[in-house]
């Protein structure tokens, strides 16, 4: 993985990121030695909670669910299911095993319609259902879990649907774990120490992802890799400095939007699970970036006028795709003249290439400054490696913001505001 910011220079001088990283020595030099919130830095440590152990454990129960559900329902909001879901849309279909079970996802919003369609969906098929919460206390899980819980002891025996129902709990904390006791459900650990945002490295991500027969093993190497060369001082370590520190220059020059492009529509749910990543972890004091997300070459017939010519407000980071998962030739058309002949010859990867390139010289020069993050390829490794790298490049930034990284106290309040109307009703 590299990082190129040769396209930030003109609006972020050299002099200038020096001058800011010079001001934040202290800052940075913190990151460096871990000493900030080190109680909440499992998720540093990606063997704590995914060593061979732990990864054999999930192993078998995912073959278990693959072997006998059609359906595996994930019940879980935010930080809970945005990391499985980021590495299963990026790597399915072409690393995802044969006769896997649809996963669906539950608890993402109150409708009833959709509760209504999602158990339209499950149908007749057989199912497994995962409730994942690190205090089971939100709304969402929580009300999802008792219709689902309802529904799978009216459709099966109590003693069948305790069977199917895996739970991803705090252990020894709260309301899910005591429940996962009583009824004999079988449950997997959410640490304590991990944050929902940062958890897709424990059983609360490798779970989904091994049901959705993914290599979680090759996952988990792409993280120690950067774990590795975060801790030596490394190619990631360094990159992700310098990443942290131009958005945060860039932001005191006036920039107050990052937008994430891309263009492989694989990498849409991993969009999803950058945005709160930066937006959960920054958003705090009044400050941070605001986090955008752009899937290319849709969006850029949506937004892309405005991405030029709109108000010169935004940074840009692509993420690019060396190798694409496929790749197929334009067929020759001889019967109809179409205006297209110029294509002929050429694969769809060449000329998605050519529009990635003439997208970021025209976003540069439109004075949109613009980072690139090249992907060898997309597989697991690589994936474990990025989302990784995303991690740690958090986490410079929110220190060099003077924000804590790993809570969310606004998140509360709309919560505490919520239950007070809930229950007045």
């Amino acid at each position: 993985m590299k990082l190129s910011t040769q396209y930030t220079e003109q609006y972020l001088t050299p002099q200038e990121y020096e001058d800011y990283a010079k001001n934040h020595e202290n800052e940075l030099k913190i990151v460096d030695e871990n000493l900030y919130h080190s109680d909440m830095l499992d998720w540093v440590h990606v063997d704590e909670w995914a060593d061979d152990v732990m990864c054999t454990k999930i192993e078998e129960l995912a073959a278990e669910i693959r072997e006998n559900a059609e359906v595996f329902v994930v019940v879980g909001l935010g930080g809970s299911n945005q990391g499985a879901r980021a590495v299963i849309d990026a790597l399915s279909p072409q690393d995802a095993a044969a006769g896997s079970p649809e996963i669906l996802y539950a608890a993402l919003n109150l409708s009833a319609s959709y509760y209504e369609n999602l158990l339209k969906r499950i149908g007749n098929r057989s199912v497994y259902i995962n409730v994942i919460a690190k205090n089971f206390k939100t709304l969402e899980p929580g009300l999802t879990f008792r219709m689902l819980r309802h529904y799978m002891e009216s459709r099966y025996s109590k003693e069948e649907a305790a069977r199917r129902i895996i739970t991803t709990p705090t252990i020894g904390d709260g309301a899910l774990h005591r429940i996962s006791e009583e009824n004999h459900y079988r449950y997997l650990p959410f640490p304590d120490q991990v944050g929902g945002r940062y958890s897709v490295f424990t059983p609360v991500g490798l779970l989904p992802i091994a049901v959705a027969g993914i290599d979680i093993r090759k996952l988990v190497k792409g993280a120690k890799k950067a774990e590795n060369e975060y801790r030596n001082d490394g190619e990631l370590r360094k990159n992700a400095k310098r990443y942290a520190i131009t958005r945060d220059a860039l932001m005191e020059k006036g920039y107050g939007i990052e937008v994430l492009s891309f263009f492989e529509p694989q990498f849409e749910a991993f969009g999803r699970w950058w945005r709160q990543l930066f937006a959960e972890s920054e958003g705090k004091n009044h400050t941070a970036l605001f986090p955008v997300v752009c899937s290319f070459s849709e969006d850029l017939h949506s937004v892309g006028q405005y991405l030029q010519q709109g108000k010169r407000q935004m940074m840009e980071t692509f993420i690019h795709l060396g190798t694409p998962p496929a790749d197929k030739a334009v067929d020759p058309e001889n019967e109809v003249e179409d205006g297209f002949d110029y294509l002929d010859g050429k694969t769809f990867h060449e000329i998605n290439e050519c529009a990635y390139k003439a997208t970021v010289r025209a976003h540069s020069e439109g004075q949109v400054p613009c980072m690139i993050l090249e992907l060898e390829k997309m597989d697991a490794e690589n994936i474990g490696e990025l989302l990784y790298f995303y991690f740690i490049v958090c986490y410079y930034s929110a220190v060099l913001l003077g924000v804590d990284p790993f809570d969310q106290p606004g998140v509360e309040n709309y919560k505490t505001e919520m239950f007070r109307l809930l229950k007045t009703k």
